[in-house]
């Protein structure tokens, strides 16, 4: 049963054999030799999405390979939640003479207090972050004003005086507009287009794939009862 692509569990196989989960345990690590392991998450790309990623992953790579990364700064958004905050854990240590039901329960909140923030990385540093105002419509005007000037004034010109970055941004509608391409292309912005990018890339995006979850994780460790306290931890923490 183990050598399935999605074997049975452990309790199952126990249920079906008649013995304890602890015999399953046991006989699968001493007598079988096998390891119980997670598998490895990751998106499913249909093909159009591949095609479209080995199209442009190539010229992608030209336009950062040989240091040329460093003039990069990569940026996005995510929701910062109070649940990410307090020091809440996933696991409980139990004695063995208690019973699971001994554990506390992980409440989760169905319409948790959150903000959503705006931030970047490069090689040179990171942007500041910057919070988008709860129940606003974050559309190109939106974004130009609150978002992107004030990152070209403070950040562009900090990290990169020389003006010689490539910009990128996710490709939200208020992004990749025309008048948002027109603002970049006026104050003379490198910056990667909608059909440079390859879709479904988290991959490929490090504030996916490591900013945000590594300040997230900062941020569960300190306590905080208001979202502005918790984006003053955040300001804190980069």
């Amino acid at each position: 049963m183990t050598w399935k692509p999605d074997p049975p569990s452990q309790a199952s196989m126990a249920k079906a054999l008649n013995v304890s989960q602890q015999v399953v345990s046991y006989q699968l690590k001493h007598t079988l030799k096998e390891r119980c392991h997670k598998k490895p998450k990751c998106h499913h790309l249909n093909q159009r999405s591949v095609q479209i990623r080995r199209q442009r992953s190539w010229s992608l790579y030209k336009l950062l390979h040989k240091d040329r990364w460093r003039k990069f700064i990569t940026t996005y958004e995510a929701w910062i939640y109070l649940s990410y905050t307090n020091a809440k854990s996933k696991v409980q240590y139990i004695s063995r003479d208690q019973n699971r039901r001994d554990l506390i329960p992980l409440t989760t909140v169905p319409h948790p207090k959150g903000v959503m923030v705006w931030m970047g990385i490069s090689a040179s540093g990171v942007t500041k972050p910057r919070s988008v105002q709860p129940g606003a419509k974050i559309d190109s005007e939106y974004y130009i004003q609150k978002i992107l000037k004030p990152f070209l004034k403070d950040d562009y010109c900090r990290l990169y005086p020389n003006g010689d970055a490539v910009f990128h941004q996710d490709f939200a509608p208020s992004h990749a507009s025309r008048v948002t391409q027109k603002l970049l292309t006026d104050q003379r912005v490198q910056f990667l287009r909608p059909q440079q990018w390859m879709p479904n890339s988290p991959d490929a995006a490090p504030c996916d794939y490591f900013l945000w979850g590594h300040l997230k994780n900062k941020l569960n460790k300190r306590r905080v009862s208001t979202l502005r306290g918790a984006f003053k931890r955040l300001l804190e923490k980069r």
